[in-house]
């Protein structure tokens, strides 16, 4: 008598074998019959997974040795062919790189596992649960949000263990398009296809995460915008490619800033509150387009006072979870920020912070983000009222235009993409973003980067431009006048005084160096006869300090002469705008200027 075939097409995928037996672990007596099953085993351990229909031992052998084609037995053998197919394709797409465990073969195949708590929404939450440990708050909400909506609408099929596919996903979708109706039969469910896509993106994060841990296959992939192939649809978010502000517009929004050109009706208290909403909008562009969480969380820390008060050093709050370097990030001081700062940001020490009024001392995470979000909301509103009334544009820019504008306008200034990506907090491979900045751009070439967000020389020189075209047109004799005294203005240009301090450019000669020829230009702040210098350019010498100093126009050194006049312009303004309505301390002053004590 032949000895009849046990198995069917035996196969293995790493370290499983498997293959279509009749499953003859039965209690039952005086039974002939058997459910096909497909047999996984590992370490000669076996699962059996039952596939449909009981047979008969003679009857599987037939169909096993099957040889004519157009025999029901044959018909048989090769829909047993396709089955273990696919089986065969799911294994080779689960757990991908490393041994398989029959746990991960049930739980992958059936949807069930021993374990109650392990299951697709499991999963869903431990990711929510790490994104909290790890501090990113908001998109734990947002991942909270996605399963929530998911429930939602799979109230009357909710997703038990693995057991979902691409129709469980594209019902979920369907709903959150058109709504579903609840046990009551009220609509619900139904939201904007913007949120569809990033509850649905949400839902694609926690399958690759069972498909890495081993639950799912990644041959039963559900997701794709390919209509052919019928799987789950993401709709894609809105462009933003329009959202931002040029460099043009941004300096025009500065120079509000800067020349406080608000609209008298406003009222003393708004204006107040407009010009340091405006003032954190513009710091967001220029610290490399970070958030108000960020900005929230910025401290005066070591790496501060190291730099001498040129650049900020922060770990973005957005990135810092995924980043594979902390989303280290390096701001330089360029001139128009040092400025927003000096105007509404705390007095420089050590780890306080930058913005305080944010948070106002909260800490608890709840809080911190009430209250950033509502900062969020401050700035954007009345950051749309100055463009509306102050510069009559139609644009409502809000926080996230700043970071899309300084991504946008430094490529088109022709900066190199590896900085920008940077300087935004995103990692690149082998290097930390540290060790990249320290190399490849030191801190005198980010502060010529950053400079290009803003065209103020650009907008001098158009005033410059007005002001010829207006002397034009005078008789040459007033033009002469006017050079003359220009020419006195200038000379007489390196001293000033603001209520009770006197500044005036000259050379610091306190030096330890014997016989010294050369001597720092200084700007040297007098009040009741004590002084500190703030060291503004080169060394000179006496002979050469006198000579610029007395140039007149036409002579070789009338252009430095003049841009030392203009040097000593921005110190007036600076200090004109220091603790107005207040007699001057020079703590006051070493504090504007970031001076260190002697």
């Amino acid at each position: 008598m032949a000895t009849l075939a046990t198995s069917f097409m035996t196969g293995r995928e790493r370290n499983c074998t498997y293959s279509i037996v009749l499953d003859k672990r039965s209690n039952r007596t005086r039974t002939n019959e058997f459910p096909l099953s497909v047999r996984f085993t590992i370490d000669k351990k076996s699962i059996y997974l039952p596939i449909g229909g009981s047979y008969t031992p003679q009857y599987f052998s037939d169909v096993t040795n099957a040889k004519k084609s157009r025999s029901a037995k044959y018909t048989d053998q090769q829909q047993w062919a396709v089955i273990i197919e696919k089986y065969k394709t799911i294994l080779s797409g689960l757990n991908r790189g490393h041994d398989l465990t029959l746990e991960q073969i049930k739980t992958s195949i059936s949807g069930k596992s021993d374990n109650d708590e392990i299951s697709f929404v499991g999963i869903w939450e431990q990711i929510i649960e790490r994104l909290n440990k790890e501090g990113r708050f908001t998109t734990a909400e947002s991942y909270t949000c996605a399963l929530r909506s998911f429930s939602k609408i799979l109230w009357n099929t909710p997703v038990i263990g693995f057991k979902i596919n691409s129709e469980t996903l594209q019902k979920w979708s369907d709903g959150m398009r058109n709504g579903v109706e609840d046990k009551k039969g009220k609509t619900i469910g139904k939201i904007a296809d913007a949120t569809r896509g990033i509850y649905l993106r949400t839902a694609r994060v926690v399958w690759n995460e069972c498909v890495r841990l081993g639950y799912l296959s990644n041959a039963e992939y559900p997701f794709s915008n390919r209509k052919a192939l019928g799987l789950v649809n993401i709709p894609k978010g809105a462009t933003r490619k329009d959202r931002f502000l040029n460099v043009e517009q941004m300096t025009e929004l500065y120079y509000i800033f800067r020349d406080h050109k608000y609209p008298d009706a406003w009222g003393k208290v708004y204006t107040e509150k407009a010009h340091q909403s405006l003032g954190l909008f513009l710091v967001q562009y220029l610290c490399n387009g970070f958030n108000l969480a960020d900005a929230a969380q910025l401290t005066y820390n070591n790496f501060y006072f190291q730099s001498q008060g040129k650049a900020f050093l922060f770990n973005r709050k957005k990135t810092a979870g995924r980043s594979e370097n902390g989303a280290e990030v390096i701001i330089p001081i360029i001139e128009p920020l040092r400025y927003i700062l000096h105007d509404i940001a705390a007095t420089p020490e050590m780890d306080k912070a930058v913005f305080p009024w944010i948070l106002n001392g909260a800490t608890d995470e709840k809080t911190v983000r009430r209250l950033t979000s509502q900062e969020n909301s401050n700035v954007k509103d009345r950051v749309i009222r100055i463009c509306d009334e102050c510069l009559h544009w139609d644009i409502r820019p809000s926080g996230t235009w700043c970071r899309h504008s300084f991504a946008t306008n430094l490529r088109n200034a022709g900066v190199e993409m590896n900085y920008i990506s940077e300087s935004m907090g995103h990692s690149m491979p082998d290097h930390s973003v540290t060790e990249l900045y320290i190399e490849h751009y030191p801190l005198a070439k980010q502060m010529e980067y950053n400079s290009l967000l803003l065209d103020i020389k650009s907008n001098t020189e158009q005033r410059k431009q007005k002001i010829l075209n207006c002397l034009s047109t005078l008789p040459l004799e007033e033009l002469e006048e006017i050079m003359r005294e220009r020419q006195a203005r200038l000379k007489a240009a390196l001293s000033f005084r603001d209520r009770n301090c006197t500044f005036s450019l000259t050379l610091d000669k306190r030096t330890n160096r014997k016989n010294p020829e050369n001597y720092p230009l200084s700007v040297r702040f007098t009040i009741d006869r004590k002084s500190i210098y703030h060291h503004v350019g080169r060394e000179y010498s006496q002979a050469e300090y006198e000579q610029i100093r007395d140039a007149k126009e036409g002579d070789a050194h009338y252009e430095e002469r003049r841009h030392w006049g203009e040097l000593m312009d921005q110190y007036e303004n600076l200090i004109r705008e220091t603790v107005k309505g207040h007699a001057l301390t020079l703590d006051v002053i070493k504090s504007r200027l970031n001076i260190k004590a002697d």
